[in-house]
C-alpha cells in the first residue's frame, strides 16, 4: 500500500498543470487569482510551499499573459459576430429579393420587391450604357422606325421616296459603322435596294473605300453583294481594284469567299479575272504587265525562270483552299486553280490531292464548269473501293436528279457510267432515281444527255464531240477491269425494260416535242423483243388519231406535221432496215397494219405525212408497202395529182398507178 501512494505522490510532482483553450482557461485563471492558496494546495498536493513560491510567482505571470489573450479573443469573437448578423442580414435580403417569405429575426416579415420598378430601372440602365457606347445610339433608332415603314408593302411610292431621302440624311454621317451591325446593315442594304439611282450611288460611294475590311464582317459583305449588283460599271470596277493583292486572303476567308465568286463569275471583265488568277497561281507580281495570259499553262510557258516558284507557290494555294472544304471548295475560283494544275501536271504528283478530295462530297463539284471537270477526274483516278463510296454517297445525298439536270453535272453521271465496272451497284444506286424522275429528266436539257448516254454510248447524232473528247481523256486514267462494251450492254438492259414500259404508257409525253423525242428514237432504236413491239404500237397509235395535236410556231398541228416530230418519225422508219436483218417487227409494219382509207385520204393532203409515206415505201418493208399500195384508190391518186406541194408529187412517182387502181 505505501509503494503505490510514493508512486502516486510522484506522479503528481512531475505533472505540471497544462493551460486548455481559451474557453476553458477562464475558470482556471479566476480560481488562481483570487484564492491560489487552495487552488495550489488542491493543484500540489505532497509539495512543501517554501520549494513552490517561485514557480507560484511564474505562474501568477502567466495568468496575466493568458487573461490578455481572453480579452482580445472577446473582442475578436464579439466582431466576429457582428460579421455574422451583417452577413445574416444580407443572405436574409438576398433570399427575399427571391420573393421568398423570410423574417428578420422571426419578427417583421419582409416586404415583396417591385418588379415593374426593377425592369424599368433595368431597361433605363442597358440604355444609358447603349448611348453612352454608341453617340448615335438616337439617330440609329429614328433610322429603324423609318425602315419599318419603308420596308412595307403598303407603303405608297412618294411617302417611300420621302423617307428614303429622311433615311439617308440620319445616317449618312454614320454609314461606316452602321454596315458592321447585323440589325443597321440591313438598313443599309434597304437603302441599296429601294433607293432612288441617287440615293443608291450615293451610299456607294461613301463605303466604296470601305470595301476591303466589309468583306471579312459576317454582315458587311452582304452590302458588298448589294453594292455589286445595284452600282454602275465605273463603281464596281473600282471596288473589284480595291480587292488587287488580296484576292488569295479574301478566298481563304469564311465571309468573303463567297462573294470573291461572285465577283470572278458575274461581274469581272475578263482582263480582271485573270488577274485574280494570277493572284491564286502566286504569280501576281512576276505577270503584272501579262494581264491577257488566259491559263496555267500559259502562265509557266511565259515565265520559265519563275516556273517552280509558281508551281509551289500554288501547290501551297491548294492545300490551304482544301482545308477549307465548307467555304473556299465551293467556288468557281478554286475548282479552276485546281482544274488546271491538273491538267498542267497531267494527274502526276497529285495523289494526296485526290486523296483529299475524293473525301469531299460530290456536291462541292458540280456547281462550275471546272468544278464537274474536276469531279471528273477524282472518279477516274478513284479505285473501285471509293467509287463504291461515291456511288453510296449520291444515293444518301439523293442529288441524282440534281446532277443529272445541272448544267455541268450531267457530266459526273457519265463518268461513272464510264468507269465503274460494278453495274448491279450503279443499277441500285443511281437507276431508281433516274427512273422515278423520268418525266423531269427527259424534260430537262441536260438530263437527257444522262439517258442518252445509257441507250446511245457516245453516238455523235446525240452527243456534241467536245462532249465526247472530255469522256475519252479518263480511258488513260480510269482503273476498270471490264471492256466498254460489255459495261454498256449491261447498263442498257438494267434501264431498257422500264424505257419501253414508259413509251408504251405515256406515247404523248415522248411525242410532246422534238427534243424529248430525239430521245424517244434512240429508245427504240437501243430495244428489242416484244417490249419494243409494244412501245411502236402505242406510237403509232396515237400518230394516227388526228384529233391529237401539237403546238408548233404557236399553233396547233397534228404530230405528224410538227417539224420536229416529223424529222424523228421518218428516223424511226428509217431504222427499219436494221430492224428487218435483226429478225425484230418494224415501225413501218406495226404503222401500216393500223392505218385505214380514212386515214390515208387525210395524210395525201399534207406535204409531211406524204413524206412519212413515202419514207414507209423505200424502207423496203414488203408488207408495209403492200398494204399502203392497197389502199390507195384512183380518187387518192387524182387527189395527189392536183397538190402543189412537193411530197405529193415524189409520192405520186414512187406510187404504180396501175397497180394501184381499184377496179
Amino acid at each position: 500500500m505505501t509503494m503505490k501512494r510514493t508512486s502516486s505522490t510522484k506522479n503528481s510532482i512531475k505533472k505540471k498543470p497544462k493551460i486548455q483553450s481559451t474557453e476553458n482557461s477562464i475558470d482556471y485563471t479566476k480560481s488562481l487569482t483570487s484564492e491560489y492558496a487552495e487552488t495550489v494546495g488542491s493543484g500540489f498536493e505532497g509539495l512543501d510551499i517554501a520549494e513552490n513560491t517561485g514557480k507560484i510567482k511564474i505562474e501568477k505571470k502567466k495568468t496575466k499573459a493568458i487573461k490578455k489573450t481572453e480579452t482580445k479573443t472577446d473582442e475578436d469573437n464579439k466582431s466576429s459576430k457582428k460579421i455574422e448578423t451583417k452577413s445574416d442580414k444580407e443572405n436574409k435580403s438576398f433570399k427575399k429579393t427571391k420573393g421568398k417569405s423570410n423574417t428578420i429575426n422571426d419578427d417583421k416579415p419582409t416586404e415583396k420587391p417591385n418588379w415593374k420598378q426593377f425592369k424599368k430601372e433595368k431597361q433605363e440602365l442597358r440604355l444609358k450604357r447603349k448611348t453612352q457606347k454608341c453617340p448615335f445610339y438616337e439617330a440609329v433608332v429614328n433610322a429603324k422606325k423609318l425602315w419599318e415603314s419603308v420596308r412595307r408593302d403598303d407603303c405608297p411610292k412618294e411617302k417611300k421616296e420621302t423617307l428614303l431621302n429622311e433615311l439617308f440624311k440620319l445616317s449618312k454621317a454614320q454609314l461606316e459603322t452602321m454596315v458592321f451591325s447585323h440589325d443597321t446593315a440591313r438598313i443599309v442594304q434597304w437603302m441599296l435596294k429601294l433607293g432612288t439611282p441617287e440615293i443608291r450611288s450615293q451610299v456607294i460611294n461613301e463605303l466604296i473605300k470601305h470595301v476591303p475590311k466589309m468583306l471579312l464582317s459576317k454582315y458587311a459583305c452582304l452590302c458588298v453583294k448589294n453594292m455589286l449588283k445595284q452600282g454602275d460599271a465605273e463603281q464596281r470596277k473600282i471596288i473589284i481594284n480595291s480587292l488587287k493583292g488580296k484576292i488569295y486572303s479574301f478566298t481563304l476567308h469564311t465571309n468573303s469567299a463567297k462573294i470573291m465568286d461572285l465577283i470572278y463569275t458575274t461581274y469581272a471583265t475578263q482582263e480582271q479575272q485573270n488577274a485574280m488568277m494570277h493572284e491564286l497561281y502566286g504569280a501576281s507580281s512576276i505577270l503584272c504587265d501579262s494581264p491577257n495570259i488566259l491559263s496555267f499553262t500559259e502562265v509557266l510557258k511565259n515565265s520559265p525562270n519563275t516556273k517552280d516558284i509558281i508551281l509551289a507557290k500554288t501547290k501551297d494555294h491548294i492545300k490551304k483552299f482544301v482545308l477549307k472544304q465548307k467555304t473556299s471548295m465551293q467556288t468557281t475560283l478554286v475548282h479552276n486553280l485546281i482544274y488546271e494544275y491538273i491538267l498542267y501536271t497531267g494527274g502526276k504528283d497529285c495523289d494526296e490531292l485526290f486523296t483529299s478530295l475524293k473525301e469531299f462530297p460530290i456536291e462541292l463539284f458540280y456547281t462550275s464548269k471546272s468544278g464537274c471537270h474536276l469531279a471528273m477526274y477524282i472518279i477516274w483516278s478513284a479505285n473501285s473501293k471509293e467509287k463504291k463510296a461515291i456511288l453510296k454517297q449520291i444515293k444518301t445525298t439523293a442529288s441524282t436528279r440534281d446532277l443529272a439536270t445541272s448544267e455541268y453535272g450531267y457530266l459526273i453521271l457519265l463518268a461513272l457510267f464510264d468507269s465503274v465496272d460494278d453495274t448491279v451497284l450503279v443499277k441500285k444506286t443511281i437507276f431508281p432515281e433516274i427512273l422515278n424522275n423520268m418525266d423531269t429528266i427527259a424534260t430537262d436539257e441536260y438530263g437527257r444527255r444522262v439517258i442518252l448516254s445509257l441507250v446511245a454510248w457516245r453516238d455523235s447524232s446525240y452527243f456534241h464531240p467536245r462532249d465526247i473528247e472530255l469522256l475519252k481523256k479518263g480511258e488513260s486514267i480510269k482503273q476498270c477491269k471490264k471492256d466498254d462494251d460489255v459495261r454498256v450492254k449491261e447498263l442498257l438492259s438494267a434501264v431498257s425494260h422500264r424505257f419501253l414500259q414508259h413509251i408504251q404508257d405515256n406515247p404523248n409525253f415522248w411525242l410532246s416535242n422534238g427534243s424529248i423525242a430525239m430521245v424517244l428514237l434512240a429508245i427504240l432504236k437501243s430495244g428489242s423483243g416484244d417490249k419494243l413491239k409494244e412501245a411502236m404500237t402505242s406510237v403509232a397509235n396515237y400518230l394516227i388519231d388526228p384529233n391529237n395535236k401539237v403546238e408548233d410556231k404557236d399553233a396547233k398541228v397534228p404530230v405528224y406535221e410538227h417539224s420536229g416530230l416529223h424529222m424523228v418519225l421518218r428516223k424511226i422508219i428509217g431504222h427499219d432496215k436494221i430492224l428487218v436483218k435483226n429478225n425484230e417487227t418494224t415501225f413501218s409494219e406495226i404503222l401500216s397494219s393500223i392505218i385505214t382509207a380514212d386515214t390515208l385520204e387525210l395524210w395525201i393532203q399534207c406535204n409531211r405525212a406524204c413524206f412519212l409515206l413515202i419514207a414507209m415505201i423505200e424502207s423496203d418493208v414488203q408488207l408495209a408497202v403492200e398494204k399502203i399500195k392497197s389502199l390507195i384508190s384512183t380518187t387518192m391518186i387524182n387527189l395527189l395529182k392536183k397538190q402543189k406541194f412537193s411530197g405529193a408529187k415524189i409520192l405520186v412517182t414512187k406510187l404504180n398507178p396501175k397497180a394501184s387502181v381499184k377496179n
